[in-house]
């Protein structure tokens, strides 16, 4: 959508004249319509002269206003959404919890591991690996 002069001077806060005065010197490139009025694109405009900042903002703020409005009640819906589908969740999960509780109390799951053995000292290892003892060696630790 082009600017007329009208439009262009106000969305810059300059004048009419400053405007035509630019597209006349040629900073800005603008087109006359059919009926004579000039028309400069936005783009254009703004590349020469920046936006005035204080009207923009007057005149945006409403908009952005009611568009944070509707953003902020999005928000809090899915957040409610999201809170639904977690406590369905955590529902889920204790179910599952308390079969898997009954289910053990059931089988009355026990600890059947065996208890380590204690690792034989030197002594033990020896007195278990000597071989037989002969009959002369038992008369002689018998007397």
């Amino acid at each position: 959508m082009s600017y007329t002069l009208a439009t262009a001077a106000a969305a810059t806060g300059l004048n009419k004249t400053t405007i035509l005065r630019a597209i006349k010197s040629g900073k800005i490139s603008a087109a006359k319509d059919p009926h004579g009025q000039w028309l400069v694109e936005p783009v254009e405009l703004h590349r020469v002269y920046p936006p005035d900042a204080a009207r923009n903002t007057r005149s945006e703020a409403p908009q952005q206003d009611a568009l944070a409005a509707v953003e902020l009640q999005v928000k809090v819906l899915l957040a409610e959404h999201r809170v639904g589908d977690l406590k369905s969740a955590l529902e889920d999960m204790r179910c599952q919890r308390d079969a898997w509780q009954a289910q053990a109390e059931r089988l009355a799951i026990t600890d059947q591991r065996q208890e380590p053995k204690p690792k034989p000292t030197w002594w033990q290892r020896v007195v278990r690996a000597s071989p037989v003892v002969s009959p002369l060696r038992q008369a002689r630790f018998a007397s």
